[in-house]
């Protein structure tokens, strides 16, 4: 897998995780409940309280996902990337942690002939 392939699998994957996240927020009010098809009952749940826990770990699993994307690719320091973090809006840095080990293992694969890859701006 090449620079290229794994910066857009990942950006699909963050495409993916949004909608699902789109349309768990869509589904929390009870009214809308109505149009949840089965398949979406067994992902989110069947009532107000599970959707809304089941789309707070995705958000919260997008963001994760986010941070590490901007640090290894673009390597944007966390305080640019949140300027601002609401007070109590914990980060949990363990998913972010494990892509990023992941992302770098399969960055020692990569071949030099192939593409061009920056990993960090200090040239490291």
């Amino acid at each position: 897998m090449t620079y290229k392939q794994l910066k857009n699998k990942i950006k699909e994957e963050q495409k993916a995780l949004a909608k699902q996240i789109t349309r768990g927020k869509f589904l929390r009010k009870l009214v809308n409940q109505k149009t949840q098809t089965d398949e979406e009952k067994s992902f989110y749940g069947d009532y107000t309280n599970r959707i809304w826990y089941v789309t707070k770990g995705l958000s919260s699993e997008y963001r994760a996902i986010h941070v590490a994307y901007c640090t290894f690719f673009n390597d944007t320091p966390m305080e640019k990337i949140e300027p601002n973090p609401r007070s109590g809006n914990f980060f949990d840095g363990s998913l972010c942690s494990f892509c990023l080990k992941e992302w770098g293992e399969i960055a020692k694969t990569w071949v030099k002939d192939e593409e061009t890859v920056r990993v960090s701006a200090n040239g490291s």
